[in-house]
C-alpha cells in the first residue's frame, strides 16, 4: 500500500539512501536550445514589449519545467521506500532487482510494466524493479530510474532482510495464487 510521507517526519530525516533525479547537463543544453529557438522566433515576430514579456515567460517556464522534472527524491529509510510523494512500507515489498540500461529498456518496452507504478526519467537509463507482495495492490511492481541501481537495490534489500517473512502478505497467500 502506498501512502504519502509527511514533510519533516522521522523517516525522511533518518534516510539510509537518498537520490534526486536531476536532469543531466546535456538535457539542460537541449532545453536551453529549444527555449532559445522559441525565444528567437517570438523576438523576431512580436513587437518589443509584448515580445520581451513572452520571451521572459518562455525562459521562466523552461526553467520551471527543467527543475520540476528532476525534483523527484527517492528515499530509503527504516519504515519504507519513498518516491516523490509516494511511499510503500517494507512489509508490502517482496523483492528488488537492480537493472542496467539494457534490462530497463527491455522492461519498459515490454508488457511487464502494465499496471506498474513507474517513475522513470529519460536521462537516467538504469534503475530498479520492486515486486510487491500485496495481491490487492493495483500495482504489481514499482519501476524506478536510479543512477546507482546497485546501491539502491542493496539499501532496499538490507531492509527487506529485516522484515519477517510472516508479516508479508505473500507468506499468507496460497502458493497457487502467487
Amino acid at each position: 500500500m502506498a501512502s504519502r510521507l509527511p514533510t519533516g517526519s522521522r523517516a525522511a530525516e533518518a534516510a539510509h539512501y537518498t537520490e534526486r533525479m536531476w536532469m543531466s547537463w546535456w538535457w539542460w543544453l537541449l532545453l536551453v536550445a529549444v527555449a532559445g529557438s522559441m525565444i528567437l522566433a517570438v523576438a523576431a515576430w512580436v513587437p518589443s514589449l509584448p515580445g520581451a514579456l513572452a520571451c521572459a515567460a518562455i525562459a521562466a517556464l523552461s526553467l520551471w519545467a527543467g527543475l520540476a522534472a528532476g525534483r523527484v527524491l527517492i528515499r530509503v529509510d527504516a519504515e519504507g521506500l519513498g518516491v516523490g510523494p509516494n511511499r510503500i512500507e517494507w512489509r508490502w515489498v517482496d523483492r528488488v532487482r537492480g537493472c542496467d540500461a539494457g534490462t530497463m529498456s527491455t522492461i519498459l518496452h515490454s508488457g511487464h510494466q502494465v499496471g506498474s507504478f513507474i517513475c522513470t526519467r529519460p536521462w537516467i537509463g538504469t534503475g530498479v524493479v520492486l515486486r510487491l507482495a500485496d495481491p490487492a495492490d493495483p500495482h504489481p511492481a514499482w519501476i524506478l530510474s536510479s543512477r546507482h541501481p546497485e546501491r539502491l537495490a542493496d539499501a532496499i534489500g538490507d531492509h527487506l532482510n529485516r522484515v519477517s517473512e510472516a508479516t508479508r502478505p505473500a507468506a499468507i497467500i496460497p502458493e497457487e495464487r502467487r
